[in-house]
């Protein structure tokens, strides 16, 4: 229990955060105490050396009393190494005037009781170092001349805030990258799969993860719910056709004795009623059918061209039209590849074309508007339209127009349902309304992808 909880994504962040912001601060304590230009105490090497060095001096001031001590005190490489002697009331003994630097470095440590170091641009300054010289008690300073780059960076670094924020930055920037990495990678796997169930394919593969955090609890849920989609539809699908079993037996039966009754007792009233009624039962199972399996069948989206498509539903509509003495007119259909259900779009389109000639007066036309990212599809008729209070019922299963549309015709109020699940299928959007004359305008827009 306490591993799963030290692996949940709140916890792993949380900690990062904090890790991140103690190793800000401990650089940024950390850095002021590198700074060679802060007077801090002498290591032991160093006071060893200079301690080495005053013994040397006070010998050679014992062997050679008559050489003034500025003499004593210069060493060969005068350029790069200064020595300072400072008498007991503050005079400074030297070879080289003593600079203002050495000057303040003198003033600040001389009630030191431990010799100290402090950088001056790009010389080192150490002591000071008790030593008696022929009798008289002084104080040795040095001064080195340090090589023009050292610790540079760190002295620039430290003297440019906004560089040491960039430098802090900039070293962060590899842990939150692999923080963010490590959080978002997963996620984009899911995003895709979901993306592809989201299109219809539902043999979608769930990428398995070992981790023990909320991501990886996440694609154990998808996984299990991907395998529950399956079998639920693979039961739906039995279902259908079971039920299609079922219900087509009696029908065909309940066909036959219609049939004998019209031979024996000829075509009366009753009988006709009946047989009218068994073939509009027979069309209503047909249709829910049909509503069934395109919500169930519709998997993998393939590329059709739509001209292909569209070219010969149309040549059937006017053929149709011509036939009941109406017409039917199109537009140029666009020389496009449309990613989809070529099957499922078709019959959509179709179903709303020959819906418009059922209840036209005369005229059905078909327009086409082609846009960068859209195509849009406008069926317009010149019949009685749509009751304003009804027009957005229209799609759904069933339903069926309290006036002429539907009641004459005896549909069973599934064929714009049909439409409305194709069109969705789609990522598109189907839209009734009445014109502003008279007819119904059907507009169907859909992505194209």
């Amino acid at each position: 229990m306490l591993r799963r909880k030290l692996n949940q994504l709140f916890v792993k962040i949380f900690v990062w955060f904090w890790c991140m912001l103690l190793l800000v601060v401990a650089v940024v304590i950390a850095l002021p105490t590198l700074d060679s230009r802060v007077m801090r105490q002498l290591d032991p090497r160093s006071v060893s050396i200079l301690n080495s060095i005053a013994h040397n001096i006070a010998r050679s001031a014992e062997r050679y009393p008559n050489i003034p001590l500025q003499v004593l005190i210069t060493p060969k490489e005068a350029q790069t190494k200064n020595f300072y002697l400072v008498r007991m009331n503050g005079d400074i003994i030297s070879s080289s005037k003593a600079s203002k630097a050495i000057r303040r470095f003198i003033l600040q440590s001389e009630e030191s009781p431990q010799p100290k170091v402090k950088q001056y641009k790009n010389w080192l300054m150490t002591g000071p170092i008790p030593i008696k010289l022929r009798g008289e008690p002084f104080q040795l300073y040095a001064a080195q001349q340090l090589p023009a780059e050292h610790n540079i960076w760190l002295i620039n670094v430290l003297d440019r805030p906004f560089l040491l924020l960039f430098i802090t930055m900039f070293v962060s920037m590899p842990l939150c990258a692999s923080l963010a990495w490590h959080i978002s990678k997963p996620l984009q796997k899911l995003q895709r799969t979901a993306a592809e169930i989201t299109d219809g394919n539902l043999d979608a593969v769930v990428p398995a993860t070992q981790r023990q955090d909320e991501i990886g609890e996440l694609a154990r849920s998808l996984r299990t719910m991907m395998f529950s989609i399956r079998e639920h539809i693979s039961l739906q699908h039995r279902l259908l056709s079971d039920i299609s079993h079922e219900l087509r037996s009696p029908l065909t039966r309940l066909k036959m004795s219609v049939a004998l009754s019209k031979r024996h007792y000829g075509e009366t009233k009753e009988i006709l009623r009946i047989d009218t009624e068994s073939q509009r039962l027979e069309e209503m199972i047909s249709a829910l059918l049909n509503l069934s399996k395109t919500q169930l069948n519709a998997t993998n989206k393939e590329s059709f061209n739509l001209d292909s498509l569209l070219q010969p539903i149309c040549d059937d509509a006017i053929f149709e039209a011509e036939q009941l003495d109406k017409s039917f007119s199109h537009q140029s259909i666009p020389d496009l590849n449309i990613k989809g259900f070529p099957a499922l779009f078709g019959s959509a389109i179709e179903n709303v074309i020959r819906n418009a000639l059922r209840y036209a007066n005369q005229q059905v036309h078909l327009a086409i508007r082609s846009d960068t990212d859209k195509i849009t599809f406008v069926i317009t008729d010149d019949g009685p339209g749509v009751p304003e209070d009804e027009i957005e019922q229209i799609f759904k299963p069933f339903y069926r127009v309290s006036q002429a549309r539907d009641r004459e015709s005896g549909g069973a109020g599934l064929g714009l349902a049909i439409t409305e699940n194709a069109i969705r299928q789609h990522h598109g959007k189907i839209v009734a309304s009445n014109r502003e004359t008279h007819g119904l305008q059907i507009t169907i827009s859909i992505p194209i992808s």
